[in-house]
């Protein structure tokens, strides 16, 4: 069963509406002096019991989900940036490849050239889903 200190720390139930934890926070945290360990114990208290993602992992789990240290040297920003060209490249491919297609279908155009554009469109889109599995 989860703990649900967090609650006792403000003194709610653990049905306690946003409004509840709201006042029982402010209630509480002129009592204590900032950087006093129960002023911080307060804070982070109402830190996740009021956003509702944090409160829904907290009652599941019992513990306080803290974000992850990114131990890769690959930012965020710049793997949004390749999934972004990925998927305009595959985009263009796309393009090319309807192209090529009618031409086939019409006659003026062999095979090769359409199955070229596929394979090469399919890979760039296998990249950009392989982007997706790097945390």
């Amino acid at each position: 069963m989860a703990s649900k200190e967090l609650y006792t720390i403000l003194g709610v139930e653990e049905t306690a509406s946003e409004s509840q934890i709201r006042e029982a926070y402010e209630r509480l945290i002129g009592q204590y002096p900032e950087g006093t360990p129960m002023h911080s114990r307060i804070v982070q208290a109402y830190t996740v019991l009021s956003d509702m993602d944090k409160r829904a992992a907290y009652d599941v789990t019992g513990k306080i989900r803290t974000a992850p240290r990114r131990t890769s040297r690959v930012t965020h920003d710049s793997i949004e940036k390749a999934r972004y060209i990925l998927n305009t490249l595959f985009l263009a491919g796309a393009a090319v490849t309807t192209i090529l297609f009618i031409l086939q279908l019409s006659g003026s155009l062999t095979s090769t050239p359409f199955y070229w554009a596929c394979g090469v469109s399919l890979l760039i889109k296998i990249s950009e889903y392989i982007l997706r599995l790097i945390p």
